[in-house]
């Protein structure tokens, strides 16, 4: 396992470095890889999930009127809101998960909903999901977009297009010890017929390792690291956090690439240890500090905040007891209460 950590990082540090993507991005990736793998549908159990991002809290959009000379300032900063919901089926032999989000930038909007499937086989203590997922899309571009070349005719505003895509991905998971992905999105490449936009392929490998420390074995150090390329430039995310008791984490993690950051990460699983329906409840808060022009000195925006929520359980099946009311009934069939 040690050689395959040293093999992630070793293509961390040599893919390309990226400037933009398609899809949202979260500070807390580790809880939002169905969005990007349908491998991971029906790992650990039946899960939700609730993300919301304020990329760039503050950044604005300014527009000068050539007449009057006024300035009006638009919110043009990313917003993402995303919901995940997955479960093990056993009748399938696998899982079956549902994602939708919006992903506001700018004058776009992206809703999204993603229909995945993971067909799994457990292997090495562990199972591995190999997943499909047909995606959604419907991309809107609203009236107040103002562009740079008025005569352009390829850039327009006040219009729509939906595209159906692709999504495939493998996830292997050991429980409380690793877990390693690799997936693709927007295979289907396509180019929009009103808005003229096209969607690109994305690969993305992330994995993460648990490492209980000798001298506390209360804490455990969890590094993990995710690349996102489109084959030509890359973006990587290295996280480093430290949980106690499995109740409460904290940690940090640096993104480099086209929306380099620093990010505070705290998060707690406040009832783990109770008997209550509400133990695998999970909050995690994320914080960037960018360290681009749009963070400090330029202060074109104070940060990004984020928010997940998490809700896990199991549905457990009722166990089958055996006996027999005397001697006599030996060799038939047992009942069964």
């Amino acid at each position: 396992m040690k050689k395959g950590i040293f093999i992630l990082f070793v293509i961390v540090f040599y893919v390309l470095r990226s400037e933009a993507q398609q899809d949202p991005q979260f500070t807390q990736y580790m809880y939002s890889d169905l969005l990007i793998n349908p491998g991971v549908a029906g790992s650990g159990g039946i899960c939700a999930t609730a993300f919301f991002r304020q990329q760039w809290a503050g950044f604005s959009d300014v527009t000068i009127d050539t007449v009057t000379g006024k300035e009006t300032k638009h919110k043009s900063s990313p917003q993402e809101i995303l919901l995940t919901l997955h479960a093990p089926i056993k009748a399938l032999h696998g899982g079956l998960g549902l994602t939708i989000y919006q992903d506001k930038y700018g004058y776009q909007n992206d809703i999204v909903a993603k229909l995945a499937y993971s067909f799994k086989f457990n292997i090495s203590g562990g199972s591995i999901g190999i997943g499909i997922a047909g995606d959604f899309l419907s991309r809107t571009i609203g009236e107040g977009y103002v562009y740079i070349d008025q005569r352009d005719p390829v850039i327009k505003s006040g219009v729509s297009d939906f595209y159906i895509d692709l999504s495939l991905g493998a996830y292997y998971l050991n429980p409380d010890k690793w877990y390693a992905g690799i997936c693709g999105t927007h295979l289907i490449t396509g180019k929009g017929k009103n808005t003229n936009q096209s969607t690109e392929r994305h690969l993305y490998f992330y994995g993460g390792y648990n490492f209980a420390l000798p001298f506390n074995p209360n804490w455990t150090l969890k590094p993990s690291a995710m690349i996102k390329t489109d084959l030509t430039k890359a973006q990587y995310d290295l996280t480093v956090t430290a949980e106690w008791n499995k109740i409460v984490w904290g940690g940090l993690s640096w993104r480099i690439g086209g929306l380099d950051a620093v990010a505070l990460i705290v998060g707690a699983k406040p009832f783990v240890n109770s008997s209550s329906a509400i133990r695998g409840l999970e909050i995690g808060v994320a914080y960037d500090i960018s360290t681009s022009s749009l963070g400090y000195p330029h202060k074109r925006s104070f940060g990004s905040p984020e928010v997940m929520i998490k809700y896990c359980f199991n549905i457990i099946p009722p166990t089958s007891s055996y006996g027999y009311k005397g001697t006599r009934l030996l060799g038939n069939k047992p009942i069964e209460y």
